[in-house]
């Protein structure tokens, strides 16, 4: 993807994603509304583990589908980010959380999708890399575009 293309959708969706997990299944864009992928990120937890939101938004959804917990939090620009594989949710339809809030605790596992108008994105287009001890990564980092030196 170019350059420009991810740094604009890094902007619609700046999320934090947990780095203290390992991921054990990537985003893999289905090639048609039906056809199979994996349209989010799946983690390795140890059962119980503290989930922390991924966006500042509203939460929309707590529920169970097929057997398995979600919370989905609409972020201010619209996008839906998705947590799911949750052991309990400590939040509620209607409650403002803000990213890096705790949510619930995991089951073995930690399901994280991001939907803008419908269509599924690689969550980690929307976060940036860093090494920080929170284990959460930043919703945004700046750098300087020009360099003036001495």
């Amino acid at each position: 993807m170019p350059p420009k293309l991810i740094e604009f959708i890094a902007a619609l969706c700046a999320l934090m994603l947990p780095t203290q997990f390992a991921v054990s299944d990537s985003f893999r864009a289905p090639t048609c509304t039906w056809c199979a992928g994996n349209r989010g990120i799946e983690y390795l937890t140890p059962p119980h583990a503290s989930v922390y939101s991924a966006a500042s938004g509203v939460v929309t959804y707590v529920g169970s589908v097929a057997g398995t917990l979600y919370v989905v939090v609409r972020a201010a620009n619209g996008v839906l980010v998705t947590h799911g594989r949750l052991e309990s949710a400590v939040v509620k339809a209607g409650d403002r959380v803000v990213a890096g809030f705790r949510i619930g605790s995991s089951s073995n596992g930690l399901y994280i999708g991001v939907r803008r108008l419908g269509a599924y994105l690689d969550p980690t287009t929307c976060a940036t890399a860093t090494n920080n001890p929170s284990g959460l990564r930043p919703r945004a980092v700046l750098a300087p575009i020009h360099s003036h030196g001495p």
